[in-house]
């Protein structure tokens, strides 16, 4: 009787959690370049059933005593392009983020995220100030240097010429990074950059200016999966609610001495 109980139990904290994320990713679906989450459960090990009788022991079945979250990751599918034709709107087309250099402790993160800016000083920025970041350190541009000119291998030109080149980074394991607020990824311990192909070498990524990427998550796909989840997590309330009237029973009427 119990065993019931502790399994839908287990159920509903592995659905909570799957209906967490679908919020989140829903949440999410109209921000640039956006990364949603996906969850991944896991049964716990299934028990042998056996009958015992005066013959001895015969094979039932296994019995699944419930299921939990295994974990989380990141799902790095690229969204669609959408054209805005702002120069400093930039979208990686392929592997790569653009590298990012945060103005209050100077950490490194990594973004899809390309709806940049020029601040007043001539810096290349993203829409919270933090700076992007090219291969000679922070974008930055003459504000009477333009009008400029971002091409598809990242170099940034203006009126005199190449300024820089954007740096992109690519990992070896994209799943390796770690989500952080504002829409940027950081290095996790186990993350691995590439080097930067040498000179003939395929870049494996292509910038966009003038685009945007798109969220990747598809909002029919998550409320679809959002009303399962709901709807699993109502049909293991009413499990443990018959569990419990079923119990409550055998201690109130069959155990009754009479």
């Amino acid at each position: 009787m119990l065993r019931g109980l502790y399994t839908a139990a287990a159920g509903m904290l592995a659905s909570t959690t799957g209906t967490d994320t679908l919020a989140s990713n829903l949440s999410n679906v109209n921000t640039v370049a956006f990364k949603g989450n996906k969850v991944n459960y896991q049964t716990f090990p299934e028990m042998l059933i056996n009958r015992m009788s005066s013959q001895g022991q015969e094979r039932v079945g296994s019995l699944m005593t419930g299921s939990k979250v295994q974990g989380s990751y990141i799902n790095f599918a690229p969204g669609a392009l959408k054209q805005t034709g702002n120069t400093f709107d930039l979208a990686i087309q392929g592997d790569g983020f653009f590298t990012i250099k945060s103005k209050t402790n100077g950490q490194i993160y990594y973004t899809r995220a390309g709806n940049f800016t020029m601040d007043q000083n001539g810096f290349l920025t993203t829409l919270t100030g933090d700076y992007v970041q090219g291969k000679l350190g922070n974008v930055q541009m003459a504000l009477e240097g333009g009008p400029f000119n971002i091409n598809g291998q990242g170099n940034i030109s203006g009126r005199n010429g190449v300024i820089d080149q954007l740096q992109v980074a690519r990992f070896e394991n994209n799943q390796a990074l770690e989500k952080v607020s504002d829409n940027l990824f950081q290095a996790g311990p186990n993350s691995k950059q590439l080097p930067d192909p040498k000179n003939g070498e395929p870049l494996g990524y292509q910038v966009n200016s003038g685009m945007l990427e798109e969220s990747n998550i598809n909002p029919v796909a998550e409320l679809v999966n959002n009303i399962q989840g709901l709807r699993l997590y109502e049909a293991l309330q009413k499990n443990i609610h018959i569990h419990n009237d079923t119990l409550g029973k055998a201690v109130n009427e069959v155990g009754r001495s009479r």
